[in-house]
């Protein structure tokens, strides 16, 4: 994992952490976007935000350099971080007020922060570790989008606990990010080998001696 990458997902718990000190957030019937409540809130969501912008960037750079799809996977990362600025540009309807057209669109791109991850992860995925961790988040992104779909179309009302899994899934995505950097790390030598094998080291001419007392060998005998 990059500095920055470790730097980035820092900054989002500790934001993401303190928001809820802030704005006085149920974690586990309001959603993180309620920060709005507030203006530290706010400024807490963005920074949280602003933090995961920097983890995209720095996985779009190497991605580009080491990762198996150069021009997809930065290009989905990009995306990633569009959506997290469309989320801090666009903030939600107060707890209680109409919806508003600018709530509609960050409940877009709020969907989009859950889509992405999981496809980046299974794109540069070489471990079984991350192809699990990539289907796993995925999974629980679209069982998430299932139960709260109505309320990001239709404007209805959160489901009951929609905050508590709403965190859940940002863990889940946090964890994700990490083991995704991790895996964009160039290969060294040693593990350049699809199995991982030791590298074959070349005998010289001092180790082709015979040994003592060692069985003759075929060109010997002929």
């Amino acid at each position: 994992m990059t500095p920055l990458v470790a730097i980035g997902l820092a900054v989002a718990v500790v934001a993401g952490i303190s928001l809820h000190l802030v704005a006085h957030l149920d974690p586990v019937n309001e959603m993180l976007s309620d920060a709005v409540v507030s203006v530290p809130g706010t400024i807490l969501l963005g920074v949280a935000c602003a933090g995961l912008i920097v983890v995209a960037g720095a996985l779009a750079v190497t991605a580009a350099r080491h990762g198996p799809r150069r021009r997809l996977v930065p290009t989905l990362l990009g995306l990633w971080s569009a959506a997290l600025a469309t989320i801090v540009v666009f903030p939600t309807n107060l707890p209680g007020m109409p919806l508003t057209t600018a709530a509609v669109i960050h409940r877009y791109g709020a969907a989009m922060l859950a889509v992405v991850p999981p496809i980046v992860g299974l794109l540069v995925a070489r471990t079984r570790r991350l192809r699990r961790a990539a289907w796993t988040t995925a999974a629980a992104a679209a069982l998430f989008g299932l139960l709260h779909g109505p309320a990001v179309l239709l404007g209805q009302d959160v489901v009951p606990y929609a905050g508590l899994t709403e965190r859940v899934l940002f863990i889940m995505i946090l964890i994700l990010l990490a083991l995704t950097a991790r895996e964009l790390r160039p290969l060294s030598a040693v593990s350049a080998s699809p199995r991982g094998e030791r590298p074959v080291t070349a005998l010289s001419p001092s180790a082709t001696t015979m040994v003592p007392n060692a069985p003759p060998t075929i060109a010997e005998v002929a």
